[in-house]
């Protein structure tokens, strides 16, 4: 076998690059439907919660369940935003080394 059938390690890095990028675009979508998901249709709230602000007893079981639902939608909103720009930023960087790889095949 000749030295030439080897492949350059360049190549190597910029293909685990690219498949690294793939996964975490995976993940990052999964994370994003969720998080849609979790905003279309949240979990119902429980009738008791509880934050460092608002002592219980002050609260009525309205007030309670408005409570949790307002935080379980700021929680989804932010796992959105939180997972678009992971997709973002792994798509960016898939495509600069996708480049790469094409323009040196």
């Amino acid at each position: 076998m000749a030295g030439s059938d080897r492949v350059p390690p360049r190549t190597v890095y910029l293909y685990v690059v690219c498949l690294a990028m793939l996964v975490i675009g995976v993940l990052a979508a999964v994370a994003l439907v969720r998080s849609g998901l979790a905003l279309a249709y949240p979990d119902p709230a429980p009738t008791f919660s509880w934050t460092a602000y608002t002592p219980l007893d002050t609260l009525s079981g309205e007030q309670q369940v408005a409570l949790g639902s307002d935080l379980e939608r700021r929680s989804a909103i932010r796992d959105a935003g939180t997972a678009g720009a992971a997709l973002l930023l792994a798509g960016g960087v898939f495509a600069f080394h996708w480049r790469r790889v094409r323009s040196d095949g």
